[in-house]
């Protein structure tokens, strides 16, 4: 098994980081909600039918009520 000096961990994390921050959803991205229209944010939505809160089913929003 190889051992990675304190240098390639360094280059691997910093790689890593780069990577993270091109991938990072920004304010500026809001959805547009397909029923009403509605623009809004969700920084963990990556489909092709977005829905604002009044409209998804969301089962966990009942349970917790």
């Amino acid at each position: 098994m190889a051992t990675l000096t304190e240098e390639q961990w360094d280059t691997i994390i910093s790689t890593f980081r780069e990577i993270n921050r091109k991938n990072e959803k920004k304010c500026e991205d809001l959805l547009i909600c397909k029923k009403c229209k509605l623009q809004f944010f969700n920084k963990n939505y990556h489909g092709n039918y977005p829905l604002c809160d009044k409209h998804r089913n969301n089962t966990f929003k009942a349970i917790v009520k």
